[in-house]
Parts: C-alpha cells; sequence; structure tokens
C-alpha cells in the first residue's frame, strides 16, 4: 500500500523545489523591498524557510535578504527626511519646536541615533518606523546605513548560520519523522497513526 506524505513533507518538498528554482533569489530580494517599504509583517518570510530548504543557498540568501531591506529602509529614511522639511517649517510653529532644540535633537541623534537604529532591526521594534523617524529627525545617512546594515547583516547571518549548523537538519528529522507517522492511503485520504 502506497502511503501519502503529510502536511509537513509535502511542505518542506515545494520549499526545495522553490530554493532551487531561478527566481527565488528574486524573491528573497524583493520580499525585502517590499517589506523595508510597504508590507508590515516578517523580513524573514521568504528567506528562511527557502534556507531551510536548501542550507547551502543560506549565506547568500541572508546576503540577498539584507540588500532587500536595507533598500527598502533606504527609501523610508527620505520619506522621512522629506517630512523634516515640514518638521523645521509650519510644523515647528504648531508644536512650538526652536530651531536650537531641533539642533539639540539632532545632535543627540547623531551620537545615539546609531544604536537605536541597530538596536531595532534585532527586535520587534518596526525598522519602518525607525527608518521615516531617522530620516524626519535627520540623523546623518552614513550612520543610518551603517547602523541599519550591521543591525540587518547580524541578524540574517545568524539566521543563515543556524540553518547551516543544525536548523536545516532538524527539520529534515521532523520531516521524515511526520512522514513515518502517516497511515496507509486506502481511501483517499491519509491520517496520522495514533
Amino acid at each position: 500500500m502506497a502511503t501519502s506524505p503529510g502536511l509537513l513533507h509535502r511542505t518542506h518538498a515545494r520549499l526545495q523545489r522553490w530554493a532551487d528554482a531561478g527566481w527565488s533569489s528574486h524573491v528573497v530580494f524583493g520580499w525585502g523591498l517590499l517589506q523595508g517599504v510597504i508590507f508590515p509583517g516578517v523580513a524573514d518570510l521568504f528567506f528562511l524557510p527557502l534556507a531551510l530548504a536548501r542550507p547551502a543557498r543560506a549565506y547568500p540568501l541572508a546576503l540577498i535578504a539584507t540588500a532587500g531591506t536595507l533598500l527598502g529602509s533606504v527609501v523610508l529614511y527620505w520619506v522621512g527626511a522629506e517630512a523634516l522639511l515640514l518638521l523645521e517649517g509650519p510644523i515647528s510653529r504648531v508644536v512650538d519646536l526652536s530651531p536650537a532644540a531641533l539642533a539639540e535633537y539632532r545632535l543627540r541623534l547623531a551620537e545615539w541615533g546609531g544604536w537605536a537604529i541597530f538596536a531595532s532591526t534585532l527586535s520587534p521594534l518596526s525598522t519602518k518606523l525607525t527608518s521615516i523617524a531617522s530620516g524626519a529627525a535627520g540623523v546623518p545617512v552614513s550612520t543610518f546605513v551603517s547602523a541599519l546594515l550591521a543591525g540587518r547583516l547580524t541578524r540574517t547571518m545568524a539566521l543563515a548560520w543556524m540553518v547551516r549548523n543544525g536548523g536545516a537538519e532538524m527539520v529534515s528529522k521532523w520531516v521524515a519523522r511526520e512522514s513515518k507517522m502517516v497511515a496507509p492511503r486506502n481511501d483517499g485520504g491519509g491520517a496520522p497513526l495514533p
């Protein structure tokens, strides 16, 4: 009697096919870009499953994911920088923000803003909001890009390292175990064994 592969097995096999497809790198980059600019959610949505499916590609996919999210975040930084013109203009008069107070705030951000940006990439804080706020507050672009790149690389390379050093093997074991638990098909549907 033939057995039907379970959901985990089918999902893993599909991810392996996608990881082998020529467009998987484009999807990882595109999602990183769109997630960095528009979509809420996890930046690693495509990178991590595809890396788990093909661990040998974990590090290249990590770099591609980092490039996409970095570019998306830079776009939002420039949106925030354009908003700074409004902040310095009519809005500053409404909220009673003097040019001296704004200059003091910028000096503090120039000194500590990089650490806040770095922390946002490793935490559940929204990097989108951090990117816009950095541009609006006048964080120097070099500080912004350096901190964002360092944080994103730290995150994606750590995930890639975990994939290569046990994560993918653990997923393969779960898939194999789940495949053994599927009952023989005799009525068109498979059910897990008790």
